[in-house]
C-alpha cells in the first residue's frame, strides 16, 4: 500500500481533492478523496489510457458517421476523413473532443459499450473499486463515476506512457482536417501548462452535473506531483495553490546509493570464507522536506555455496514513522563455488 503522509490541505472548494507523489502512489494531500463523483472529460485519460495500450499510434482510422456531431465539446470531425491513433488522441486530450473520444472507441472497441467493457477491465486491473465507465467521453451519467483518488491512480497508470506525456504536455499542436495536413489547430484547456512552472500535463472537464473538474501533474527537482479536484469553481487556482504546496512540503529524497549498503556473510562449504553482499541499486523516495528514516538490513546470518553474482540474497527496508516505504535487493557481489575436495576426501568417498 502507499505510504500515506497526510499533509495539511490548504483550503479549497473541490468537493473532492488528492496530491499523490506519481511514482510510489503516496498520497500528500486528501479531502474526500474516496467520495463517488462524476468526473466528467477527465474520463478521456482512462480513455487515452486505453487506446495507447490497444492500438498503434500510427494506426489510420476512417471516421465513421457515428462519430460525427457529438453532444459537447468537438473537433468538428468530418464522416470519412482520415485521422490517425495519434491524431485523434491529440484531439482527444488537447481540445477534449467527444467526437474524438467516440472515433476512438468505435476503433478500438467496436462500439461504445465494447470500449466502456475496456475501460472498465482496466480499472479492474488497477485494482479500482469505486470507478465505472459507460462512455469515452465522460457526459454525464448515474453509472458513470470515480474517486480523486482512483482517477489519481489511472492518471499515474497513462504518465509511464511517454506518447500520453508528450500529448497531454502539448500546448497547441495542429493536425490534419479532411484530408488536408495542419489543417485543424488544437489548443490544450488546461491553463496550467501556461502559467505554472513546472506543469508537465492533465485534463480538464466540465458538465453541468458534475461541474469543473481538473487532473494536473508538475515536476520539480526530479518529484513529480499528481493533483486531482472533482467539483471546483476553481479549479486551476485550486491547483496552483495544492502544487505549490505539495512542493513546498516534500520533496525527492535518496535513501541510499547504490553499492552504499555493503556487508559480508560467513560462506559455508566454499572456497571463499565469507560472501560480499550490497544493494544492487539506489533508491529515492517522496519524504516530508525534514524527514528521517531508518534502513534496516535484512539477510542470513550464513549461506552455503553455490551462490552466483548478482543472487538476491536478502533485503534491506526503509521505514519512515515506523512504517515501511521502500524496500532495496540486496545481492551478491561475486560467485561463490563450492570448497573443492581434496584427494583423500574423494578416496574416502569412494569407500
Amino acid at each position: 500500500m502507499p505510504l500515506i503522509f497526510f499533509g495539511k490541505m490548504p483550503e479549497n472548494g473541490a468537493k473532492s481533492a488528492i496530491v499523490i507523489d506519481s511514482e510510489s502512489l503516496s498520497v500528500l494531500y486528501s479531502k474526500n478523496a474516496d467520495t463517488r463523483l462524476g468526473m466528467a472529460s477527465t474520463t478521456k485519460i482512462m480513455t487515452a489510457l486505453v487506446a495507447i495500450e490497444n492500438s498503434y499510434p500510427d494506426d489510420e482510422f476512417i471516421i465513421p458517421k457515428e462519430a460525427v456531431g457529438i453532444e459537447g465539446s468537438s473537433v468538428y470531425l468530418k464522416e470519412g476523413e482520415p485521422l490517425t491513433i495519434r491524431e485523434l488522441l491529440y484531439c482527444l486530450l488537447l481540445e477534449s473532443g467527444n467526437d474524438a473520444a467516440t472515433a476512438i472507441a468505435l476503433y478500438c472497441g467496436k462500439s461504445i459499450d465494447g470500449f466502456a467493457k475496456m475501460m472498465n477491465d482496466r480499472a479492474f486491473e488497477l485494482g479500482l473499486e469505486n470507478t465505472h465507465f459507460t462512455n469515452p467521453h465522460g457526459l454525464s451519467d448515474e453509472s458513470h463515476y470515480t474517486t480523486a483518488r482512483e482517477l489519481a491512480i489511472i492518471t499515474a497508470e497513462a504518465m509511464k506512457y511517454p506518447l500520453f506525456c508528450e500529448i497531454s504536455g502539448t500546448k497547441t499542436v495542429k493536425v490534419r482536417y479532411d484530408g488536408i495536413e495542419n489543417g485543424r489547430l488544437l489548443i490544450n484547456h488546461n491553463k496550467l501548462l501556461k502559467t505554472y512552472n513546472g506543469a508537465t500535463g492533465g485534463k480538464t472537464g466540465y458538465t453541468k452535473k458534475d461541474g469543473k473538474c481538473l487532473v494536473s501533474s508538475a515536476e520539480r527537482d526530479g518529484l513529480e506531483i499528481i493533483a486531482v479536484t472533482l467539483g471546483d469553481s476553481s479549479p486551476t487556482s485550486t491547483h496552483t495553490i495544492l502544487l505549490d504546496s505539495a512542493f513546498e512540503d516534500f520533496q525527492k529524497t535518496e535513501i541510499v546509493s547504490k553499492g552504499e549498503l555493503r556487508s559480508e556473510i560467513p560462506a559455508a562449504n566454499s572456497e571463499n570464507t565469507v560472501l560480499s553482499v550490497t544493494n544492487e541499486k539506489g533508491a529515492s523516495v517522496c519524504l516530508p522536506k525534514g524527514a528521517r528514516f531508518d534502513i534496516e538490513l535484512q539477510i542470513p546470518k550464513s549461506i552455503t555455496a553455490p551462490i552466483k553474482k548478482g543472487e538476491i540474497i536478502g533485503k534491506a527496508v526503509c521505514r519512515y514513522g515506523g512504517e515501511q516505504i521502500y524496500i532495496i535487493n540486496i545481492i551478491s557481489i561475486e560467485n561463490i563455488n563450492l570448497k573443492r575436495k581434496s584427494f583423500f576426501e574423494r578416496i574416502f568417498e569412494k569407500q
